[in-house]
């Protein structure tokens, strides 16, 4: 079996799919199948810490023209020139240029077609760019997601967001993972040094894409309200900046460190150093970051549009509906209880997030197509 996985970009500031696309397919290849990811690279300067310490096959076309497109003239010989037998196509991005050429690759040579929609066929998404995206859904999309040979959703509501705009098309839910085992020796000074880290002082972590989406905004008002009664604590923001002008807007405030991108030992000393995790974001398909947090037993705070009601359920933290009194009384809430209860909410988080690892998801995939290739033999 050969799987050739189309993505549109994979630098990290692409966000959650530059992490996860690339750890599926390490899982995959320690299950025996042949992997090669085909991707456009944008930036010349481009970066990915999971292929950076991973043996992962990546074929990297240059952009042509509009970035937004992600364009390139020699992505589908690329792509051709590596079919084989029982080969799938497996995409991963939808409404640009490499989901056309995956969709015409399969139409054309009768392959296997999976497709990952990631959370944008949620309405919200739906109407970002709507008017081009229905020319896409018209072109071709909706007939590529009809044709698909199983439609990947990691989370129940994709299934009915995809009803919703007439694709009945069978789906098979496999929500993303997590590296559990992965560790440091030491926390990176550099970076405590940088937030003039104090021990005695208790850090709320934001970890995500600087986008309205992703709710910033009720964390930064919740945290303008509470500072005052509690004056030890501080917000540690992690993540790219990707709307500049949502970022200008939000409110600057004393207390609040806006720390860029972080990976690796960066990225893990501000876990090991934070009390609490805050994602207020509006839709999340998974939400890796939130798992990343639960790895590390940190009690979350996010929201009804992720897919975390077991995070109330086990009383591992709290999922509300998104309003800015909701966060406000769940941070209030959250800040309130004692370090030891605080630490038993990550403890049950961790319970949780241990049974997501890649490795599991990966041999569902697995399975995904050797049923696939085993229904298109008979």
């Amino acid at each position: 079996m050969k799987v050739l996985h189309i993505i549109e970009n994979l630098d990290n500031s692409y966000g959650g799919p530059a992490k996860s696309v690339p750890l599926l397919v390490k899982y995959l290849n320690e299950l025996g199948i042949n992997n090669k990811i085909f991707t456009i690279k944008v930036n010349t300067n481009e970066e990915n810490s999971v292929l950076d310490g991973n043996d992962i096959d990546v074929v990297k076309v240059p952009l042509e023209g509009i970035k937004k497109i992600k364009y390139s003239s020699i992505l589908e010989q690329s792509i051709v020139q590596e079919i084989t037998k029982d080969t799938i196509i497996h995409i991963h991005t939808v409404w640009t240029y490499p989901t056309y050429i995956g969709y015409k690759i399969a139409k054309k040579y009768n392959l296997p077609l999976v497709i990952s929609v990631r959370g944008t066929m949620y309405e919200w998404a739906l109407n970002q760019s709507k008017y081009i995206k229905k020319l896409a859904m018209w072109l071709f999309q909706k007939n590529m997601l009809n044709i698909a040979d199983t439609i990947h959703i990691t989370e129940p509501n994709e299934k009915k967001a995809l009803e919703n705009i007439g694709v009945n098309n069978q789906t098979i839910l496999i929500p993303n993972g997590i590296e559990a085992d992965i560790k440091f020796d030491s926390l990176s000074q550099d970076i405590l040094n940088k937030i003039k880290y104090d021990k005695n002082k208790r850090y709320i972590m934001f970890l995500g894409r600087i986008v309205h989406n992703k709710g910033l905004h009720y964390l930064i008002n919740s945290y303008e309200k509470l500072k005052d009664k509690y004056q030890n604590v501080e917000v540690l923001v992690v993540g790219g900046v990707e709307d500049e002008k949502y970022f200008k807007q939000l409110k600057q405030i004393d207390g609040i460190q806006f720390l860029g991108m972080l990976d690796g030992q960066d990225k893990h000393t501000i876990f090991s150093i934070s009390s609490l995790f805050v994602l207020p974001s509006k839709s999340e398909n998974f939400g890796i970051s939130i798992a990343e947090a639960m790895s590390c037993k940190i009690p979350v705070i996010t929201t009804h549009g992720t897919p975390w009601k077991t995070i109330e359920e086990n009383n591992a933290g709290w999922w509300v509906e998104l309003s800015q009194i909701n966060i406000d009384n769940a941070i209030d809430e959250a800040l309130d209880c004692s370090s030891d209860e605080l630490k038993a909410k990550g403890n049950r988080g961790f319970d949780i997030i241990k049974h997501y690892t890649w490795d599991k998801q990966a041999l569902k995939m697995k399975q995904n197509y050797e049923e696939i290739l085993n229904k298109r033999k008979m």
